[in-house]
């Protein structure tokens, strides 16, 4: 259970009140041996900062000790209940106080400790690199750090965490709250900043560790450092498995790579900046598209998601944008005023309020072309005016090709894979007793077949219904013609009427949901337009799927009888 209660605390942050003592049952008392471990290491009466206090509970047992504590959580509800408990002994030296890790209200070199326990799979990657170069800003010569955190447990230990983060990501998921963050590359982030690991503890096969940091201050060192990432590898073979794994797997998988700074070539501070998504494919195909160009690839911290759909979804923006440049220290290794966006991003970059969000944000944006592939010719003549090649998005058939075989999959895996699962077991049962005949258990792969054809018939005729940019009156068209070349298949295979007509109307939905699902695929339609339509398109989505659920199961039962 302790492999996901970081996971859950996004749900018990919401009950403050009962935080710890359910949180101490979800851990079967595990988050009592962490503190019990940092109380270990404090040997005399230290400076204390503690980030991510909660309700207060440590950081009370470190002032009963005699230390002078600071105690931080930017939940205010959370302050409000340790407040409640604060401890009743006098001359104890406790303050809490609202505070982030990415403003910590204290000077510079003035705590000997800073002691954060869950609280750091709570923070992406660049939240994480902040948080240590603040964390080196304020400890004092050879002061130290003590964090508890999630981290993912190794061997056949690592399949069975994944196994029960998943189950619990749904879960918070269907609460509609999000999710903590694996501390995937936190110990790569360690010296190139300035720490080194000292001592740590471990729990549950290395799911929880408690590790301690002493900050490293040399003549080379007088401030801490930036983490830049290994470059990855965007040739051969594994490389190109990774872009059909993208396009073969629906793309509804986030495949990320560590944001950061990458090199293409050899840059120097001459050299253009180039952002764009840490989503693998895009990376990959941004880096084989400047082969030859020096330059440097920032990568903005989408989540793993594409420049499109991240800009979309409010994970390629002005908030991203500035955190990559404040968190990866980009400013200081060029002279360049400018770094080049996708102009996909343009849905989520606001550039006139960039400035005021962000006073010291050191660049000019300027919107490169829309696809990697034009980059060569744009840095190197530098349009004024870009071609319509170079800004317009069109859903050519390569596109269309690849929108339908990850849409298809996406259908497939998220929708239709586990009934597809019962069904077949129902059949195969059936079978086994003499009730149906054994070949009708290809039924089910008649619905995949439905799947494919349905998406194939988008894709070529999606030209032809240019004349609107409503998605529900393309759907509309579409489902009406998947109905009649639906009902011919299944008339080739079956010859019965009653069949027929039962499932047509699951037919003409799956057609329809299709194509608004293709809105995330062309750029023919804006965000916007799109939101305009979702309230219309999903009640008649939701009416025909009812209708056409229980249409099918009627049709084949009467499949299976007759």
């Amino acid at each position: 259970m302790i492999k996901i209660a970081v996971v859950y605390m996004r749900k018990l942050e919401l009950e403050p009140e009962t935080y710890e003592s359910k949180f101490t049952a979800l851990t079967k008392g595990t988050n009592i041996k962490v503190h019990d471990w940092v109380l270990e290491r404090i040997k005399a009466p230290q400076i204390i900062l503690e980030v991510g206090c909660g309700t207060g509970t440590l950081a009370k047992k470190m002032a009963l000790k005699g230390n002078n504590v600071l105690a931080i959580d930017k939940n205010l509800q959370m302050i409000n209940t340790a407040m409640k408990n604060y401890p009743s002994e006098e001359r104890t030296k406790l303050l809490y106080q609202i505070g982030s890790i990415s403003d910590l209200p204290v000077e510079d070199s003035s705590k000997d400790l800073i002691v954060s326990t869950f609280m750091l799979s709570e923070l992406r990657p660049f939240e994480q690199q902040v948080f240590l170069r603040n964390a080196w800003k304020t400890l004092k010569p050879n002061g130290r750090m003590i964090l508890a955190a999630e981290f993912v447990p190794s061997g056949i230990w690592k399949i069975l965490f994944n196994i029960k983060r998943w189950r619990y990501r749904k879960k918070l998921r269907r609460l509609r709250l999000e999710s903590t963050f694996l501390v995937k590359w936190f110990f790569n982030y360690l010296e190139p900043i300035g720490f080194k690991m000292v001592a740590e503890k471990k729990w549950s096969h290395g799911s929880i560790q408690v590790i301690e940091l002493k900050k490293v201050e040399d003549e080379n060192l007088k401030e801490p450092g930036y983490y830049r990432p290994s470059l990855r590898k965007f040739k051969g073979f594994r490389s190109q498995m990774s872009i059909y794994r993208c396009i073969f797997t629906g793309q509804v998988d986030h495949v990320p790579i560590e944001p950061g700074i990458y090199q293409s070539g050899t840059p120097d501070e001459k050299s253009p900046i180039i952002v764009t998504a840490n989503y693998l494919y895009t990376y990959i195909k941004v880096m084989r598209s400047l082969k030859g160009i020096d330059a440097w690839v920032l990568c903005v911290d989408s989540k793993g998601i594409n420049v499109w759909c991240a800009a979309r979804g409010d994970n390629f923006g002005n908030k991203q944008l500035i955190e990559a440049v404040g968190a990866t220290g980009i400013a200081k290794i060029t002279k360049k005023k400018t770094i080049i966006l996708p102009q996909l991003a343009a849905g989520g970059i606001a550039v006139p309020v960039l400035k005021s969000e962000a006073p010291d944000f050191p660049f000019n944006v300027l919107y490169g072309p829309i696809w990697a592939k034009h980059l060569p010719k744009f840095l190197k003549e530098r349009p004024a005016r870009k071609t319509d090649k170079m800004k317009l998005a069109k859903f050519t058939a390569s596109h269309r090709l690849r929108a339908a075989i990850t849409h298809t999959t996406f259908l497939i895996r998220k929708i239709f894979l586990m009934p597809s699962f019962v069904l077949f077991l129902i059949l195969l049962g059936l079978a086994l007793f003499n009730t149906i005949d054994m070949n009708k258990l290809w039924l089910v792969g008649e619905i995949w077949l439905w799947i494919i054809i349905t998406n194939a018939i988008i894709m070529v005729i999606f030209p032809i219904t240019n004349f609107t940019r409503k998605f529900i009156t393309k759907g509309l068209i579409y489902g009406t013609i998947n109905v009649f070349l639906l009902s011919s298949v299944s008339w080739l295979f079956h010859g019965s009427i009653p069949f027929l007509l039962l499932s047509s109307c699951f037919y003409f939905w799956l057609a329809f949901f299709s194509t608004m699902s293709y809105s995330g695929y062309t750029m023919a339609t804006s965000p916007s337009e799109i939101q305009d339509e979702y309230p219309s398109f999903s009640k008649i989505n939701m009416i025909v799927l009812i209708i056409s659920l229980i249409t099918l199961a009627i049709g084949i039962i009467f499949y299976l009888i007759f």
